[in-house]
């Protein structure tokens, strides 16, 4: 009998992390029952961050609540509490670009998670972290300072960030120093957030510039203007920089810190095999993404494995099988239609070659 993990990433637009690590597992039960499989899905900080956390920590209390969401309207956002009071919140729930009927990079905004955060220390956490991934917001966190009682003075002819004439947070809500952990998938810093993540948000390259020109002039506003040169610091359209330099949020790096969370890193080291993967494989994947991450502990712990993805390029990694779901479906749509019969033919194609 030998020791599985499984520890998957999203298959986006197609299958939540959970879902993936089901279909895997149920593949290779078909080939190998006896096998002992840990499913331990994963997240970078994106959607399904939560619930990889929540899997992981059976104690862990749901919240719901209305917040404003990035269009200005109410929304629901779900968080976690868990039992040593760190609530776990993602920008997605408040702000996330699924909430959008229509991409507004200039005027969406993060308030929705400013009020959240308020929420949480409300209800008693005394730690927080955030995941700040799939964001629909380019507004540098200013909307998140709002939800907290910041008071921004705008030009009445410029919207969003790109009026912002004065930031008063004498009545903001105090959070204290390194309450708040930031889980990014970026090294994007602040200043090129606009390049980088606008046109993702549907920013034109006249957008651009004026948002550049925006972020520029709110370093200038900032005490400390430093932290718009960290790496990560651009996580969510520089929302990263707002709540390190007016909230004294920390960062880490999103795969790395959700591992630790959910005891991946002590699960491998006893491990025989671990399987990961994610919907796209490219060489970015081995770069601060969960598949890059996994195969780096797995490499480190002396652990044989593969991935398992929905399509991927030639990148070739050393020692681990690439297996892509469109090498059992008929085209890529057919496999993004069917993800978790061919993600089960896919790992019962490996437990038949392990």
């Amino acid at each position: 009998m030998a020791r599985i993990v499984i520890a998957p990433d999203s298959f986006k637009g197609s299958l939540p992390a959970h879902l993936v690590a089901q279909a895997i597992a149920e593949g290779w039960r078909e080939v190998r029952p006896d096998d002992e499989l840990i499913l331990l899905p994963m997240a970078d900080g994106g959607e399904g961050t939560l619930k990889a956390i929540a899997l992981a920590h059976p104690s862990a209390v749901w919240h719901r609540d209305i917040v404003t969401g990035p269009h200005g309207q109410p929304v629901e956002a779900a968080w976690l509490m868990l039992s040593d009071s760190t609530a776990v919140l993602e920008i997605a729930q408040t702000s996330g670009l699924p909430l959008m009927e229509a991409l507004d990079p200039v005027g969406a905004t993060t308030r929705g998670l400013g009020e959240l955060i308020g929420i949480a220390l409300d209800a008693g956490a005394k730690s927080m972290i955030i995941g700040l991934g799939g964001s629909a917001t380019t507004d540098a966190g200013l909307g998140v300072l709002e939800g907290l009682g910041a008071v921004i003075t705008r030009h009445p002819d410029r919207p969003g960030v790109t009026g912002v004439e004065a930031i008063d947070t004498t009545s903001m809500r105090k959070i204290p120093l390194g309450m708040i952990t930031l889980l990014t998938d970026t090294i994007v810093t602040m200043r090129d957030a606009p390049a980088v993540f606008g046109p993702q948000k549907g920013a034109s390259p006249a957008d651009v510039a004026v948002l550049t020109e925006a972020f520029d002039h709110l370093v200038a506003l900032a005490d400390d203007a430093s932290a718009h040169l960290q790496p990560g610091s651009g996580a969510a359209g520089g929302s990263a920089w707002g709540l390190i330099t007016h909230c004294g949020a920390t960062m880490q790096p999103g795969a790395a810190a959700l591992a630790q969370l959910i005891g991946l890193p002590e699960a491998i080291s006893t491990a025989d095999f671990v399987i990961t993967g994610e919907g796209r494989f490219d060489e970015t994947s081995l770069h601060g993404k969960v598949c890059g991450y996994v195969y780096e502990l797995a490499q480190a712990a002396g652990v044989a494995g593969a991935f398992v993805v929905g399509s991927a390029d030639d990148h070739v990694v050393p020692g681990w099988a690439v297996t892509t779901l469109v090498e059992y479906a008929e085209s890529t749509s057919e496999a993004m239609a069917q993800p978790q019969h061919h993600l089960s033919h896919s790992a019962a194609a490996i437990a038949r070659i392990f």
